[in-house]
Order: structure tokens, then C-alpha cells, then sequence
């Protein structure tokens, strides 16, 4: 089996002379990953999940986070697989829906479509609190809705100029992951054997005790969250040159990046730190050691990188979501007119502009619901996308629609989809024994599948619904099979 050579000869006309109304086939490998990278954004998730994981599992942070390593693994080889066979702009839905059946395909589509507004506003929400720290004078909402205008603006973009912006953004807040790293490898004060077979962390009287399996158990799903990732790109696929052989290099590559990038600053921090109950009561704790080892200046200058990581995760969000905005009025989803809307392409830019505003505006509305519900609302979505997707590359390699010859093939088939849903029954028990966020939303998710489901049996399995394959060039995930 092998790719078509007359669908290989369209895509390279395509990058050349896009047609009308399609995305404009103009990003290189390394494009993609840096709008990946800035989406995953490590530095976030080292002083905002990682503080987090420090505060629950003390020194036993650093070994959870080695675990997350191999979890991000997982993740990568499955999305990997799945991105190289459909590498089209909805996402995850297009080959789970083809793979699985439309039903499947109407789950994972309202999963991820009806998150893309709270995920960009629980994100613009999280810039204040750093902002703060350098202008205090300046309001709350200005900080926000400011935020989220400039990424939208950013986000209109033609892809390539926005890949150059991010990339350059995402250099500069590498900078404060680099610092960090370097000052917290020169001087080691305890053995990572120590840690690893004593965790330690702040007990209920303020000192120092072992942590129970319960905790460390609660502390590992937040480290993974903070750690998998790399599936992002999927959404640029039909912008990307060469999608089918160059996306699963992409997504593995940008996934083990993020995961040690994000896992490695920890590990360091916990056995560097002098005074680890010091470390562990700051409410900041990797400023708290940076100010310590170099003084007070590296607060401010820190709580500038991670606004400006902020900042550049939320343009990468959007253009994203703004892609998969764009395959629902490709695939026909809504009105006539809607559908025209959301599927137009700027013949200039080559941006979906009507999708990119219309996740802008939705994302802005949802910046006026608190917190705490943007996060009961998306703290179980990875327990039913992730399932969903792990079936998808399970079926879909026994059927032949993945890991075909000129596709990304996961090495020791069938054990990265088989531990993926290993790992989906663990999000779930986390999500349930947490009754503040992770139990309501498995319920909210829940209802939000269960209306999937009628709306696909009652609708849109009449119509004989099933996701698009793009017509953008990219080829449909059936390689053209002939002898050798």
C-alpha cells in the first residue's frame, strides 16, 4: 500500500495555488510545532499545574511527574497515529467519526466544540492574577477582555504570520524555563532515590510528613494533565505540507518536548531546594525559589514570562478552535447561511476569519461565568474525548484506516491504545472522588454526550452524517492499495 501519487501532485498545487475557500497549504513541520509548543504552553504548566502538584504531594511531585512522562508517551503515540491517517482541521472528531461511526464522530465533535469558548476564557482568566503583580492599578476585565482581544487579533493572522508571532512569543517565555532549569540543576541538596522512596510533604500541623497512596494517587492525574498534549497540531493538518508522512512526527515530537520541558523544571526544583516546607507553604513556589537564588527581581520578571505564555497559549487556542469552527460548516452542521459563514476562507490570508471571530466572541461571553464553573465544565472532557480516541486508533489499525503503510505506525501495537484506556479509567476515578469540580463535570459532560447521541440518532443519521475528509487536498485515509 502506498499514498496516491496523483493526491500527493494535488497537495503540492494546492500549497502553491490554494484553491478557493480552502486553507492555504503553506506550513512547514517546524511551523506546526511551534504553534503546538506555544499551545501547550510548558511554562504554564510548570507555575500553574506543577505549583499545584507541589502544594498536594510535596517532594513526591518529582517522581509523579517522571510518570507523566511515560503517560505523555502514551498520549503522543495514539494522537500520533490518529493525526497521520486524518490529519484535517476538525481535530480528533474527523477520525474518531470515520473510524467509529458518525455517533462517535457527534460525541467527540460536541465534546470539543462546546469547550474551545471556556478553555480560551478559563486561560484569559488566569492572565490576571500576573498582570496584577506588574501593573496593579490596571482593572481585572481590562486585563481579560484586553488579553483576549489582542489574541484574536493575533489569531486573524494568516497562519504563517501568526506561527512567526507565537514562535518568537514562545523564545522568549522559554527563557524563563531555561533560568529555572540552570539554577536548579547547580546545586542538588537531597537524592532523587531519597525522594522517590520517602515523598514528604506538608502535613495538616504545617511540617513536614510522608504522603499517603490516596494523595499521591489525587496529585498524579494533575501532573499527567499538566503534561500530555501534542494533538494540537492535528488542527493545522490541512495546512501542513506533506500532512500524512510529516504529522505523527509532529505530534510526537512536540508531546515528549512539552513533557520533559514541563516535567524536568520540577524534578530540579524539588531536589535543589534548600528549604523544601519553605518551598512548599509559598502559594508561588517555583518564584519563591528563583527569588531566593537570585533575588527580588526575579519575581517581577517571572510573572511577566508566564503572562506572556498566557497570552500566547490563548492565539494559539483560538486559531485552533478556530479550525474546527471551520470543519462544522464545512460538514453542514447548521443552517445554509451559517454554514457559508463559518466555511469561508479569506482568499488573501488564508485564515478562517467568520470561525476565528465567531470562538472569539463565544470565548468572550464566557469569560463573564466564574471560574470555578469554566473548570467543573472542562475537568472531565479528557475522560470521554481520550476514550473515544484510544477506540478509535484500537479499531482503526485492525480495520486498516490507521497505521496503513506511508502513515505514523504506533510501535508495539496494540499497547498504547489498550494503556490509553487504562489511563482514561483513571481520569475518571480522580474526576469522581473530587466533588468540587471533576465529579459534577463527568455528570455536565455526560448530559452534553447523551444529547450528541440524539441529536446524531434523530438527525443527522437520516442524512447518512459523516465527518468530511477535508477539501483541502489532503488525502482521505484509505491509501490507494496496489501491489508494493
Amino acid at each position: 500500500m502506498s499514498l496516491n501519487a496523483r493526491e500527493l501532485a494535488t497537495e503540492r498545487e494546492d500549497s502553491l495555488h490554494p484553491p478557493k475557500g480552502r486553507l492555504h497549504r503553506e506550513l512547514s513541520s517546524f511551523a506546526v510545532l511551534l504553534l503546538t509548543l506555544s499551545s501547550l504552553s510548558p511554562v504554564v504548566s510548570v507555575f500553574g499545574i506543577g505549583g499545584d502538584v507541589l502544594h498536594q504531594a510535596g517532594a513526591g511531585a518529582a517522581s509523579l511527574f517522571g510518570l507523566a512522562i511515560l503517560a505523555a508517551l502514551v498520549w503522543a503515540v495514539v494522537y500520533a497515529e490518529l493525526g497521520s491517517a486524518y490529519p484535517y482541521a476538525g481535530g480528533d472528531y474527523v477520525g474518531v467519526g470515520r473510524v467509529l461511526g458518525g455517533w462517535a464522530g457527534m460525541v467527540t465533535l460536541a465534546l470539543w466544540a462546546l469547550s474551545a469558548g471556556p478553555t480560551v476564557a478559563f486561560t484569559a482568566e488566569t492572565l490576571a492574577p500576573y498582570v496584577a503583580q506588574l501593573a496593579p492599578q490596571l482593572p481585572a476585565p481590562l486585563v481579560i477582555f484586553g488579553g483576549l482581544a489582542g489574541a484574536l487579533g493575533v489569531a486573524l493572522l494568516s497562519v504563517r504570520r501568526g506561527a512567526l508571532v507565537t514562535g518568537l512569543f514562545l523564545a522568549i517565555e522559554t527563557i524563563a524555563l531555561v533560568v529555572l532549569i540552570v539554577v536548579s540543576a547547580g546545586r542538588p541538596v537531597r537524592s532523587l532515590g531519597a525522594i522517590l522512596v520517602h515523598p514528604v510533604a506538608l502535613n495538616a500541623s504545617g511540617a513536614l510528613g510522608p504522603v499517603s497512596l490516596s494523595v499521591l494517587g489525587l496529585a498524579a492525574i494533575s501532573a499527567v494533565y499538566g503534561t500530555v498534549g501534542g494533538n494540537q497540531a492535528i488542527n493545522f493538518g490541512e495546512e501542513l505540507n506533506d500532512p500524512h508522512r510529516r504529522m505523527g512526527r509532529v505530534v510526537l515530537l512536540a508531546c515528549l518536548i512539552g513533557a520533559f520541558a514541563t516535567a524536568l523544571p520540577v524534578i530540579l526544583v524539588v531536589i535543589s531546594a534548600p528549604d523544601l516546607g519553605a518551598l512548599l507553604r509559598s502559594p508561588a513556589p517555583f518564584a519563591q525559589f528563583l527569588s531566593a537564588r537570585l533575588g527580588p527581581w526575579a519575581g517581577p520578571a517571572l510573572s511577566a514570562g508566564v503572562a506572556l505564555a498566557i497570552f500566547n497559549a490563548n492565539i494559539v487556542t483560538i486559531m485552533g478552535g478556530a479550525r474546527l469552527y471551520f470543519s462544522l460548516g464545512r460538514d453542514g452542521l447548521f443552517p445554509g447561511s451559517v454554514n457559508r459563514m463559518l466555511s469561508g476562507v479569506d482568499a488573501h490570508s488564508g485564515t478562517p476569519r467568520a470561525a476565528t471571530l465567531v470562538v472569539g466572541a463565544f470565548s468572550a461571553g464566557c469569560c463573564f461565568v466564574p471560574e470555578h464553573v469554566l473548570l467543573v465544565f472542562l475537568s472531565g472532557l479528557l475522560v470521554y474525548g481520550w476514550s473515544l480516541v484510544c477506540f478509535a486508533v484500537l479499531i482503526g489499525r485492525m480495520k486498516g484506516l490507521t497505521g496503513a503503510k506511508g502513515y505514523w505506525r504506533s510501535p508495539l501495537f496494540p499497547l498504547a491504545p489498550v494503556v490509553g484506556l487504562g489511563m482514561s479509567v483513571a481520569f475518571a476515578i480522580a474526576d469522581l472522588l473530587d466533588p468540587a469540580a471533576g465529579r459534577p463535570s463527568l455528570l455536565l459532560l455526560g448530559l452534553v454526550v447523551a444529547a450528541a447521541l440524539a441529536w446524531y440518532h434523530f438527525v443527522l443519521r437520516r442524512r447518512g452524517w459523516t465527518p468530511q475528509l477535508g477539501d483541502s487536498g489532503v488525502t482521505a485515509a484509505k491509501p490507494d492499495i496496489t501491489p508494493g
